[in-house]
């Protein structure tokens, strides 16, 4: 049920009845489903891995059943039971956290996967980055609660809500697609911004929580430098996905999803205590996949989990 507000606070679609249901929330409750499996699956918890694993298949089900638009998945239902977020709408055909999210959440197949991700690029995405909702809404909706009152463009209206990029970011990794994750990355990136700060407006060191939209008459400006988690998710786009390195309960993990043309890259990675000196080569210009993975000169399926204080080099042929 989507109450007051789900992540998005100003989508106010409860107004009384009580029956109004978000379908990003669904998703993130499968994502979430699907971290307590791996978690369990861990610890040998079968019971509890079998009853997370019923609870994902169960929601997953019902999101592919219901909210399946064609080309994107529809982002709720308001409390009278009306679509939110189809091409049969007016306003508001396509938001960008249910079309992410299907991916992050594994709700979506393959072929839905790359079709809705290809829907954010084809109707949200921009020359400063993916707007949150196309196209804008025109009129206040009681209905749909603050998201109207914006004009077309601002904020959660169609602005470029910088939190949401990143989770386009991640997704199209997930799909192997870093030449698109790159290019997302470097939409939003605040230095980028330079060479237009006297439209940009925003300080070149730090992220904004929002840039205005391309249905908005000054498209590029941002605004609310300092307050966005967009901050904290560009990291987690960058260094885990689109270079791939991130944690493990058992090690590190370094499976890049880069831009075709980079040669490879070089970072260091402290993990509980010790120092992971990492070399990335990539001679193919594949955008994902590991061929060998070498620790000290010893080629190794995994990368092993070093104590505190201890350092290695990891060699990672795509």
């Amino acid at each position: 049920l989507a109450g007051r507000a789900d992540w998005n606070d100003t989508l106010n679609l409860d107004i009384g009845n009580g029956i109004a249901e978000s379908v990003f929330t669904s998703m993130l409750y499968c994502r979430s489903a699907l971290e307590m499996i791996e978690m369990a699956e861990y610890l040998k918890k079968d019971e509890d891995a079998a009853r997370y694993r019923t609870m994902y298949e169960d929601m997953k089900q019902a999101i592919e059943k219901t909210c399946w638009d064609g080309e994107w998945y529809i982002r709720a239902f308001d409390d009278n039971g009306k679509v939110i977020g189809s091409k049969e709408n007016e306003f508001g055909k396509i938001f960008i956290n249910s079309q992410t999210w299907a991916v992050l959440g594994r709700v979506a197949n393959p072929e839905r996967s790359r079709k809705c991700l290809d829907s954010v690029y084809r109707w949200l995405n921009s020359e400063y980055g993916i707007v949150k909702v196309y196209p804008g809404f025109r009129h206040f909706d009681d209905d749909m609660g603050g998201i109207t009152t914006y004009p077309p463009g601002a904020k959660e209206n169609g602005g470029i809500f910088v939190h949401t990029n990143p989770w386009a970011m991640v997704a199209e990794t997930m799909e192997g697609n870093g030449d698109r994750a790159y290019q997302y990355y470097r939409q939003v990136l605040p230095a980028r911004r330079n060479e237009d700060a006297d439209l940009f407006e925003v300080e070149p060191y730090v992220y904004c929580q929002n840039i205005l939209g391309k249905e908005h008459p000054q498209f590029g400006i941002g605004r609310n430098s300092w307050l966005t988690g967009g901050a904290a998710w560009n990291l987690v786009a960058a260094a885990q996905y689109i270079l791939g390195i991130r944690p493990d309960y058992d090690g590190l993990i370094v499976d890049p999803c880069i831009p075709s043309e980079w040669s490879g890259f070089r970072a260091m990675r402290v993990f509980r205590g010790a120092v992971y000196n990492i070399e990335v080569r990539n001679p193919d210009h594949v955008c994902k996949g590991v061929k060998k993975i070498f620790v000290n000169n010893v080629e190794c399926d995994k990368i092993p989990l070093l104590a505190e204080g201890e350092s290695c080099d990891v060699l990672v042929i795509m």
